[in-house]
């Protein structure tokens, strides 16, 4: 099953849960989150949560020959699923088991494919790639902190990186557009808070290069990806671009 939408990435999750019944509920929620703790568990339902209602706003935006309502039949049930984490620490797998039926997730699937029909596809990141992008992410933070930027632009580009960090480990929920949305916040940060043809901006738009870069490389599907992320890409290509032609100008003089 693939993850390429909203509705496909929440399918995935729901046939995880059906796979491990006779396990204490907070250890296969754990796994399936890929966090440590209780505490992590209830952090990543509220982005769960949040996926179940960007699946209803996009199923429920799609053509009437479509049939929404149809598509969306099991959606109490899915947010009954939800309100079930809130009390995760005290009951079985099994509990949420016999909530997640073999005809919800199809129903879900139905969703995707229907979401699929109408061009609601974006790039995917494989659970492997999103943490090499994770340790990419991680080895520019030390060499921004150990720079000699200055301190408030040091801020905003860690504090960015944080959230490309996060997106990317919350991938499986939140998908691709997240991790875009991270790095557009990281790019666009970084333009507002340098002069044009300054050299912080010149050395930001090298970090940022590599990262866009890597991205591009760890997505599958990347001729899928929006408007927005090339125009980010674009914006980070005339950065490298300056840096490049007055890093040749240095040279010949």
């Amino acid at each position: 099953m693939g993850s390429d939408n909203s509705a496909s990435r929440l399918a995935v999750i729901l046939e995880q849960v059906r796979q491990q019944p006779g396990r204490a509920a907070i250890e296969v929620w754990m796994q399936i989150f890929d966090v440590s703790d209780r505490a992590g568990v209830l952090q990543k339902a509220a982005d769960f949560a949040r996926l179940v209602d960007q699946v209803e706003v996009e199923v429920r935006a799609l053509p009437e020959d479509e049939d929404p309502d149809h598509l969306l039949a099991f959606l109490p049930q899915i947010r009954s699923v939800v309100d079930s984490l809130l009390h995760v620490g005290n009951v079985q797998m099994s509990h949420f088991v016999d909530q997640v039926t073999g005809e919800m997730i199809y129903s879900v699937a139905s969703c995707a494919r229907a979401l699929r029909r109408n061009g609601r596809v974006q790039p995917v990141i494989s659970d492997d790639l999103s943490k090499q992008f994770v340790e990419d992410v991680r080895a520019i933070i030390d060499p921004v902190v150990n720079s000699d930027l200055p301190d408030n632009l040091k801020e905003i580009l860690v504090d960015r990186l944080r959230g490309v960090e996060a997106a990317l480990l919350s991938v499986r929920v939140g998908g691709y557009a997240d991790v875009e949305k991270a790095m557009d916040a990281l790019t666009f940060g970084a333009v507002r808070v340098t002069e044009p043809d300054s050299e912080e901006r010149a050395k930001v738009g090298s970090w940022l290069g590599r990262l866009w870069g890597k991205l591009s490389r760890h997505a599958q599907g990347a001729e899928a990806i929006a408007s927005t992320a090339v125009r980010t890409a674009e914006v980070v290509m005339a950065i490298n671009a300056r840096r490049r032609a007055a890093e040749s100008l240095t040279e010949i003089t």
